[in-house]
């Protein structure tokens, strides 16, 4: 949600603040637009998971009706629920960039009030590029990122080949220059057509293992309740580490060290 056209602040992307559900309806319309576009370009079976906080925040009667969606938290894979071999492209749509990014719309990596850091084999990793892996790992391409320009430049960056959509520059990390959500929609419809037209083009990225996860926590109470499973070595104050040959299990852990590392994370004020 947070690189969708016109969000810029917190409030805007948390449940039960004034301006939530206005962001619901800008995040169904942008994927509405990336589906309109993929359909356009001969795609016949779509499935939509739902990635942003609890994971309930599409507007459902307003989703294109042909897509199937997977709603909730909680989820195996969680913003990669639902990938299979069976499918061709992934789209990320309305994604943000990584932790401690410059000029960047509310940068985080997975938990924006757990993770300080987080590389894979020493190298940074975002969101996209996690979830790119992981589509890789069940020999699924990458082929669409929306969101602000850095996002967009980050994914470029290691995903050689995406068709990025920029919906916006970052002027500071809670304010934007950005398009008007209609004409973002119908660049982003233009460019999902493309993704899926020329899929074959589209980066099919896995990295090689094994795998080294790195996580540098908020705080160094995260690591102590990380280092309680077994596999989890400490690697600093408040960094852990986890080693693995696959990589869908390297995911798994992070997801797991998150859930560990939550409890001793600062709690947003309720609204």
């Amino acid at each position: 949600m947070e690189g969708m056209a016109g969000i810029v602040h917190l409030q805007q992307v948390m449940r039960g603040m004034p301006e939530y559900e206005r962001s619901c309806r800008l995040m169904t319309a942008e994927t509405n637009a990336a589906v309109a576009g993929a359909r356009r370009a001969g795609a016949t079976r779509i499935v939509v998971n739902d990635s942003h906080g609890d994971m309930r925040n599409f507007l459902l009667d307003e989703l294109d009706e042909g897509v199937e969606i997977i709603t909730g938290a909680d989820k195996p894979y969680s913003m990669g629920a639902g990938l299979d071999p069976t499918f061709q492209v992934a789209f990320f749509v309305g994604y943000h960039a990584s932790v401690g990014r410059e000029r960047a719309i509310m940068d985080h990596t997975y938990g924006g009030r757990t993770v300080y850091g987080l590389r894979i084999n020493g190298r940074e990793q975002s969101e996209a590029t996690l979830n790119a892996a992981l589509a890789g790992s069940f020999g699924v391409r990458t082929a669409l990122i929306t969101g602000d320009q850095a996002t967009i430049d980050e994914a470029v960056a290691e995903l050689p080949g995406i068709e990025g959509v920029v919906v916006k520059e970052a002027l500071g990390r809670q304010a934007a220059r950005s398009l008007h959500p209609v004409e973002a929609c119908r660049r982003i419809e233009a460019g999902a057509y493309r993704a899926y037209a020329q899929q074959a083009g589209r980066p099919l990225y896995q990295p090689k293992g094994p795998f080294v996860l790195e996580i540098d926590w908020m705080n160094a109470s995260m690591a102590d309740l990380c280092v309680e499973l077994p596999e989890v070595e400490r690697a600093g104050g408040r960094t852990v580490r986890y080693r693995t040959a696959d990589f869908q299990t390297c995911y798994r852990m992070l997801l797991a060290l998150l859930v560990m590392a939550t409890p001793a994370a600062y709690q947003y004020p309720r609204p």
